[in-house]
């Protein structure tokens, strides 16, 4: 997949593709299904995305709770899986934030990109104030400069499958929902870091991801499997994973801890990618490291029980 992270000097035979465009944060059944009307309007030729960095409520809201789903990194592994041809992520800065609908069209979609078809959710908003809509898209259309499907809403059960949706889930532990709307595992993905090494002490050695900048799950222990993005490896491993902020300990910045199972590897650095399986307790303070590592010794037989299904 080629990756454009301007939209200046592109070359023109990259130029004319069938783009879907959104955030896409999250990659769950709805966006799959933008994407794949893309690759159906395409009649074969390139198929890409358009998407921005930041997330332009990350640009106008500084100071809101973070809320992605997942990083750009991510969402970029996840396209290529997908086979896209081309991500044209465009940076967001007040320069894109100031242009008028109008301009937005004529100046990125057509005159630089020259796109020839677009595929957009119902509730698209382009432009200056979000002022740009469906509505001027279809005038476009009309007027037979540019190609244009509105996808309508995927639905589960009677309910749209949206990231808002996805967030509201996640934050309730309600990993088998969150699954079915992503037909996959949630994954979290980052940088193992340095610990307090508390875990190898009580003997459940963990490999610790700081929840920085995506969306923080509910609190609490989840079975999960672990994939090591940063090397060759084509392992998954299966494991304990606690969502949280260590209240035995007193509190601290919410992270990730997980203890892999039938593992003895240094870690430190490596990137990887925890699959969240299902959600088995909420997260507990404890009276006694005692009473942590018994509730531990528990979390691990019911997790290995649940994984061996898997």
């Amino acid at each position: 997949m080629l990756v454009f992270k301007s939209i200046e000097n592109i070359p023109k035979e990259k130029r004319g593709y069938s783009v879907a465009i959104g955030n896409f944060d999250g990659m769950h059944l709805g966006h799959q299904s933008v994407i794949e009307i893309a690759r159906e309007r395409s009649n074969n030729s390139f198929v890409g995305v358009v998407t921005f960095e930041p997330h332009p409520r990350q640009y106008f809201q500084k100071n809101r709770p973070i809320f992605r789903l997942m990083k750009s990194e991510t969402r970029e592994r996840f396209l290529d899986s997908f086979g896209i041809d081309a991500l044209f992520e465009l940076p967001f800065d007040s320069s894109l934030a100031n242009l008028s609908p109008r301009d937005f069209i004529e100046t990125v979609l057509l005159e630089k990109l020259n796109v020839k078809t677009i595929v957009v959710g119902p509730d698209f908003r382009f432009g200056k104030n979000r002022e740009g809509s469906v509505k001027l898209l279809k005038i476009y259309q009309e007027k037979n400069e540019l190609g244009l499907h509105i996808a309508d809403p995927f639905m589960i059960g009677g309910k749209v499958v949206s990231s808002s949706a996805l967030r509201e889930k996640l934050a309730k532990g309600s990993v088998n929902e969150v699954t079915k709307m992503l037909s996959r595992y949630y994954e979290i993905e980052g940088v193992v870091e340095k610990g307090f090494q508390r875990g190898r002490q009580l003997g459940f050695p963990t490999i610790n991801i700081g929840l920085r900048n995506t969306i923080v799950p509910k609190h609490g222990v989840y079975a999960v499997f672990i994939k090591i993005l940063s090397n060759d490896s084509k392992r998954t491993f299966k494991g304990a994973a606690s969502i949280g902020s260590r209240p035995t300990y007193g509190d601290y910045e919410p992270n990730i801890e997980v203890f892999i199972f039938d593992f003895d590897e240094d870690l430190y650095g490596e990137n990887v990618s925890i699959s969240l399986v299902k959600f088995i307790r909420p997260e507990l303070r404890f009276n006694s490291e005692k009473e942590l590592i018994l509730q531990m010794k528990s979390d691990c037989e019911t997790i290995e029980s649940v994984l061996a299904d898997d």
